[in-house]
């Protein structure tokens, strides 16, 4: 279980931190460290040589003779400039670029750097100027600087200060004869350790609060960031949607257009025409044989504009509702015949793959309508031995009626007219049967949608179960 703890952060409120991201606040810390010390080494390197030239110039006024201080200082600003040198050239050869490349070396390195620094400052106080003039000056400049440049956890800073405290406290009891210098500078060793102690932690709390402050405002905007995603995602969905009812609408307009206007001159204009193909069949009867063909060519004329009278009264919305509790298998079953017949004279191949379905309130008369529509558009659209396949299937609370064909496709350009009045790709084709079939489906309380490839195209009719 992944462990978890409360960080106080002064303005801010408990927050929870999980143990990856401590982890990752240290490696920051200490590649903060690293990057530091690579700086100051080579400042303290370049200060070594100004420390030597003094120590010359000191040497040259006879100040080595008078005490051996001044010789053993030089040789303390030798060891310090080399050792700024070795840690200068560590940084320079293994460098870092980002914080998660730190390991227990970049760590050991920070450490050591800090405890070497001190322990010359505490040599450096405790022993050789307590020689010259009785002062710890430079060993509160290290505990200063240290405590300032770098940030260690409370484990590594009580380490560090603990032990050069000890140093100095045994190279001023070892070096200082002169008791009220010694308790001084005790005191004053103390007070530093106790000063410089408390700006590391402190320093080194306030850098953790920056980091975690840093890491809640990085959650806050990868979580905000997902939720405008997410937004945006559902907004695209909405705005795809609106578009797809906008068009749905835009046809459903154009089918209760035609549809009002077919039920409104359908009776009109079909008792003339009844009227006048019974003439033409009563002519017929009296006229010679060579003009029996111009006789059929208009009966036959009259026929197909009394089909097509037929199907705008089939698109129309306000067609009276006759739903009866029926099994969509059975009215396959009872429209089979025919289709089998429109089969073999197309030189098709037809599959059935019914399965268990529940019972629908339809209009079964429409539904084979639907049905016999949609067998007939996939038996035009595929070549002499195809294959065609009608399935019906429960899916989601809902009923399917899918009717699969073998052909070419359909043209996303063509795909997006699909059921729109008068769109057609036939040459003889009026452009009302899929608009018919919509029409269908819509007063059967269902829907369509269409899948194609070039290997073939599949409609699907759904209608609710409930």
């Amino acid at each position: 279980m992944e462990k978890r703890e409360l960080q106080r952060n002064g303005v801010f409120k408990l927050q929870t931190i999980n143990e990856h991201y401590k982890d990752s606040i240290e490696r920051e810390v200490t590649y903060n460290n690293y990057n530091r010390i690579g700086k100051l080494s080579l400042i303290l390197f370049l200060g070594s040589f100004v420390l030597v030239l003094i120590d010359r110039i000191n040497w040259a006024k006879g100040l080595w003779i008078i005490t051996n201080g001044y010789r053993y200082l030089f040789f303390a600003h030798v060891v310090f400039g080399l050792v700024s040198l070795f840690y200068f050239l560590v940084f320079y050869k293994i460098k870092i670029r980002f914080p998660n490349e730190v390991t227990y070396f970049h760590e050991f390195y920070g450490v050591s750097f800090a405890f070497i620094m001190l322990s010359l400052t505490a040599v450096i106080s405790g022993f050789i100027d307590q020689q010259i003039h009785g002062e710890i000056t430079v060993y509160i400049l290290g505990c200063l600087t240290i405590a300032v440049m770098f940030n260690y956890n409370l484990k590594v800073t009580s380490s560090l200060y603990g032990l050069s405290w000890v140093m100095v406290m045994a190279f001023l009891t070892i070096s200082q004869k002169d008791l009220n210098i010694r308790q001084g500078n005790y005191i004053n060793a103390s007070s530093i350790i106790i000063i410089a102690f408390f700006l590391a932690t402190t320093l080194y709390k306030f850098k953790r609060c920056e980091l975690i402050h840093n890491y809640y405002l990085e959650t806050l905007v990868a979580e905000r960031t997902k939720e405008l995603q997410t937004a945006n995602e559902l907004l695209s969905q909405e705005i795809t949607e609106r578009k797809r009812a906008e068009v749905e609408m835009v046809r459903m307009d154009r089918l209760n257009l035609i549809g009002q206007m077919a039920a409104s001159i359908s009776h009109e204009v079909r008792n003339p025409m009844t009227t006048v193909k019974g003439f033409l069949q009563l002519l017929k009867s009296k006229q010679e044989l060579k003009d029996q063909e111009y006789f059929d060519l208009m009966i036959e004329e009259l026929d197909r504009a009394n089909s097509i009278l037929s199907e705008f009264l089939s698109i129309s919305k306000t067609k009276s509702k006759t739903l009866e509790r029926c099994n969509i298998n059975d009215i396959v079953n009872y429209t089979l015949p025919l289709i089998q017949a429109d089969a073999q004279y197309n030189d098709k191949l037809l599959i059935l793959e019914l399965n268990n379905v529940p019972y629908l309130q339809l209009d079964a008369q429409e539904i084979r309508q639907l049905l016999l529509n949609l067998v007939r558009n996939g038996f035009e659209a595929m070549e002499s031995g195809g294959q065609l396949k009608i399935i019906t299937y429960s899916a989601n609370d809902e009923v399917v009626l899918a009717v699969t064909d073998e052909g070419k496709g359909i043209e996303q350009s063509v795909l997006e007219k699909l059921g729109t009045p008068f769109f057609t790709t036939k040459e003889q084709g009026t452009g009302l049967g899929l608009a018919v079939c919509h029409g269908i489906v819509s007063r059967n309380n269902g829907r369509i949608s269409v899948e194609t490839s070039p290997k073939g195209t599949t409609f699907y009719v759904y209608f609710k179960s409930s």
